[in-house]
């Protein structure tokens, strides 16, 4: 069992969390009263009072927390992302009428950025309902990038080496909190910029709002049922491409390209990757469907080139009914999805940076089987060399990474293909399973508010899973068996 004093810093780190939930609830009680939508105050309000609650038993028990290691910040994280939208779930149990766990499922949806939604026709509740449901997805992702940039991106990690080989051992800034500052500036910028874009491409201010706010955060949720099919606009389609990929690149290296010159971009390694991955994907996904499931070229681009940038970014829009798509389709999204968007950004999946180190993995392995074991290799990212020998451990850390990934979409799907019954294909299982993990929300109509309670909570464990990338979670279990020692 954990120390009492491990115990009083987490939950001493955690207050400021709780804060920040309580000083949302209170912006969420006073826009809906300019909203004209006094009825779902009280469901906001409901949730500042807990959350003042929990922050005043806090701060009785611990008045000052103790340093935070790294342990007890991983941690942090990880408890984060289940005691946050447990509050954020009140206002849909109070305001949208929604069961307890429907409620829950939304919230840790939307604050993990996976997009699946529980509310069949999200335009038929209250304007107050829609914007938390942005709010959460947006905050969200903005504190994937801050976890990413101030906990996970640590020496030992694949993503630490290329973020040291790209940015030249620089920081964005050279302090957390000034770090904080200028990461929240620049997703402000990209959000305003993306509203901008939406309502130029023709969509009205309250819908280029609430698209723009789940487009850059790579949340993926939307005001209507049939997502971006709603609007049936080529326009639309378009304007949201460069919003999931800038939503899905680093943001270290965004922040360079805007205070220097496009080159950061360009020769990124992740973000060359990255690009060579959607050309490639959107390719050969546009063949499957022009053969399988289209018969016409601009149909099976047009769907195909959305729907493989919506999976590979993890944002989760819609734009085809996929019920009808073949399983080799669903296969090209479902790795798409697993693989995600870069290292450092809103996305989530595997991520870019330690696919990078996979194939460079295997290709070590095959230039070992020509030359001589006592040869010195040197691996090269980007316009660095890298010495084999001073990668073994992040080349480990990506291994490791993929290895829980494959195996818990394995038992996921293994688990769900016996609730959900014989007359669920499998392939839709695993599309299903995948795009819960990757944090993505696109679905092939598996998971509606009628599918079971059991299958809910383990789509709900998969997407806390995928947003922490497992690790986090191995880290509780250990912590409450054995301890921190």
């Amino acid at each position: 069992m954990p120390e009492y004093s491990d115990i009083r810093i987490i939950t001493g780190n955690l207050k400021g969390l709780f804060i920040v939930a309580a000083g949302l609830m209170a912006a969420m009680a006073l826009i809906s009263l300019a909203l004209g939508e006094p009825e779902d105050t009280p469901g906001f309000m409901a949730g500042l009072a807990i959350s003042l609650a929990i922050v005043i038993a806090i701060q009785i028990t611990t008045p000052q927390a103790p340093a935070v290691e790294l342990k007890h910040a991983i941690i942090v994280a990880a408890l984060a992302y289940i005691f946050i939208p447990a509050i954020s779930a009140v206002p849909y149990l109070l305001n949208a009428g929604m069961t307890p766990l429907d409620s829950f499922f939304e919230a840790i949806s939307g604050w993990t950025g996976s997009g699946f939604s529980m509310i069949p026709s999200p335009v038929d509740v209250s304007r107050s309902t829609q914007l938390w449901r942005s709010v959460t997805q947006w905050i969200g992702g903005a504190g994937v990038i801050l976890l990413m940039v101030t906990i996970l991106i640590r020496p030992g990690t694949s993503t630490y080496v290329l973020y040291q080989s790209e940015t030249r051992k620089e920081k964005i800034k050279p302090s957390i909190r000034s770090t904080i500052r200028t990461i929240w500036r620049l997703y402000l910028l990209l959000t305003v910029l993306s509203v901008l874009l939406l309502y130029i491409a023709g969509l009205q201010a309250w819908d280029a709002l609430n698209t723009a706010m789940t487009g850059i955060s790579t949340g993926g949720f939307s005001l209507y049922g049939n997502s971006i099919a709603h609007y049936d606009s080529l326009a639309v389609e378009l304007s949201l491409l460069p919003i999931m990929i800038a939503g899905a690149l680093p943001f270290a290296v965004m922040y360079m390209a805007f205070r220097r010159h496009l080159s950061a971009l360009i020769y990124d390694v992740q973000v060359r990757a990255f690009m060579a991955v959607i050309v490639a994907g959107c390719a050969i996904l546009a063949v499957q469907n022009y053969f399988f499931n289209y018969g016409n070229i601009f149909s099976a681009l047009k769907f195909s080139v959305f729907q493989f940038i919506s999976a590979v970014t993890c944002t989760g829009f819609q734009t085809a009914d996929l019920s009808g798509w073949s399983p080799t389709a669903l296969l090209i999204l479902s790795i798409a999805m697993v693989l995600g968007g870069c290292a450092g950004s809103t996305a989530g999946g595997i991520k870019i940076a330690r696919g990078i180190f996979l194939v460079n993995q295997v290709r070590l392995w095959l230039i070992k089987t020509l030359m001589s074991r006592k040869a010195v290799i040197v691996m090269k990212l980007g316009r660095h060399k890298v010495v084999e020998q001073a990668m073994t451990e992040e080349l480990n850390e990506a291994t490791l990474i993929s290895f829980l990934w494959i195996v818990t979409i394995v038992v996921s799907v293994m688990l769900l293909s016996n609730i959900l019954g014989a007359g669920v294909d499998l392939s839709r299982i695993i599309f299903e399973v995948c795009s819960a993990q990757g944090n993505v929300g696109i679905s092939s109509g598996i998971l509606t508010p009628a599918v079971s309670p059991v299958a809910k909570a383990i789509f709900m464990v998969d997407m806390w899973m995928g947003r922490l990338e497992i690790v986090p979670v191995i880290l509780i279990a250990r912590a409450i068996l054995k301890g921190f020692g």
